[in-house]
């Protein structure tokens, strides 16, 4: 794994658990986004490390 891929996973799992603390916090508007972000994050890294598999 490349370290920028370490790096966003890292991003991606870091916006997952503000989101959680935002949900417990009663603020689901940004747990929502908040996770949604994060998502987002994940399946584009996850695609973009995989495009040369996915087109085979």
């Amino acid at each position: 794994m490349k370290k920028s891929t370490v790096y966003v996973v890292i991003l991606a799992l870091v916006l997952m658990f503000v989101s959680l603390i935002s949900w417990i916090m009663k603020q689901s508007t940004f747990a929502i986004l908040a996770s949604n972000l994060g998502l987002l994050i994940l399946a584009i890294s996850y695609i973009w490390d995989n495009r040369n598999n996915m087109l085979k």
